[in-house]
């Protein structure tokens, strides 16, 4: 069965669209994340289009995690389809404030509508403004939750309608041939997301959670969607010297700890024998945890992984590098926001012994792709550098 992966120019974000099929009429195709509204307009609707008008849907939208540079294209996606009808979608997952939350019954004051209202009309962050692109409109019932509701679709239905997550169900069935085992979230990474919205309803001098939950899933989305990750220390300048890799190698590694990131919906995608890895930005601790539960004995050899938050080395440990491997990796990111990939992540995936060659798939050249195109280093460590940054954007396996 041929699995198709499109990685879109997403810019730092993520969107994908994986199809797979035994033939033409049975393709399945399931999208991951939807970048900003630039990916969404000029990459991903016609694709979307075609797909409707061709008489087929689409099985899973998966949003991974609140986060701009994934969700803001699904957020118009959702808004264009709810007034044009132009793809069915069977089946929505996407965690917000309604699957962390059990809501108490009650009227809300002036005082706390006033705080939710404020934190909606801030909107989410505006990354793409400055390149002249029309960002997301900071009003109530814009956000990925207000419109899944306003267009009634099948809403983590997979999960009895409650949060994505691993206690709940490890496995979810595709079609015969192909199914999901889900790596995260679990209960812990979401209950440190439910603590960093109470901190900072605090923070507004509010803490309550009785009222309209559709407005408080608008202001969660858009409060969470500005979360900031750890204080990234710049690295040393790396020498032009032999021992170059060395040192990469030795850079302590200090584990991503953000919320948002942690909440990230990460699985594996079988698809007969064929296993992918979508690690969308999580923490490696739970994905090591998870594989473990998924084959416990020796490292786990995939068709494809995508490398966890854009290439970034918190989101990489030796321990998960331990469990995993591939002859295809796959990094997105165009390297404008905290210069990803991190030349760490790169050095610690090629410099491991295989019996393999590795092929290092990127969608954008970046300075730290280059930096990795050297000769020596390829043929020493046995792989290649290549580039997903033109049409057709695809990788078949």
């Amino acid at each position: 069965m041929n699995v198709s992966v499109k990685i879109y120019p997403a810019k730092n974000g993520d969107c994908f669209l994986i199809s797979f099929s035994k033939t033409e009429e049975e393709k399945k195709h399931l999208l991951i994340d939807c970048g900003y509204v630039h990916t969404f307009q000029k990459y991903l609707k016609n694709d979307l289009i075609h797909i409707g008008e061709s008489g087929a849907t689409l099985e899973k939208l998966i949003l991974t995690h609140i986060d701009a540079d994934h969700i803001q294209g699904a957020i118009r996606l959702l808004k264009d389809n709810n007034t044009e009808k132009f793809i069915t979608i069977e089946e929505v997952w996407h965690n917000t404030y309604r699957h962390l939350s059990e809501q108490k019954e009650g009227e809300m004051d002036v005082k706390q509508k006033r705080i939710l209202q404020q934190i909606i009309r801030r909107g989410y962050p505006q990354n793409e403004s400055k390149q002249g692109e029309q960002g997301i409109s900071a009003e109530q019932g814009t956000t990925v939750g207000a419109l899944l509701l306003q267009g009634e679709y099948s809403w983590n239905s997979n999960f009895n309608n409650q949060a994505v997550c691993i206690e709940k169900k490890s496995t979810v069935a595709l079609t015969s041939d192909a199914s999901i085992y889900l790596l995260s979230p679990d209960r812990q990474k979401l209950g440190k997301l439910k603590n960093l919205w109470n901190d900072e309803l605090k923070r507004y001098g509010s803490n309550f959670n009785s009222g309209s939950s559709q407005l408080y899933d608008d202001a969660f989305e858009m409060l969470l969607s500005w979360e900031k990750g750890k204080a990234k220390v710049a690295p040393k300048r790396i020498s032009a010297a032999k021992d170059t890799l060395e040192e990469l190698l030795t850079t302590p590694f200090n584990e991503d700890d953000t919320a948002t990131n942690g909440s990230s919906i990460a699985f594996v995608l079988q698809v007969q024998n064929k296993k992918l890895l979508f690690l969308a930005d999580a923490h490696p601790d739970l994905i090591v945890h998870s594989l473990n539960e998924y084959q416990n004995e020796g490292t786990i050899i995939f068709d494809l992984i995508k490398v966890s938050h854009h290439g970034s080395f918190g989101n990489i440990s030796r321990e998960l590098l331990n469990k995993i491997d591939s002859e295809r990796y796959l990094i997105s990111t165009n390297g404008q926001k905290n210069n990803h990939p991190d030349k760490e992540t790169i050095a610690q995936i090629i410099t491991r012994k295989s019996d393999f060659h590795r092929k290092l798939y990127f969608n954008y050249i970046t300075a730290n792709s280059k930096y990795f195109d050297r000769e020596d280093w390829m043929e020493k460590y046995n792989y290649s550098i290549h580039y997903l940054d033109q049409q057709p954007y695809t990788l078949t396996l």
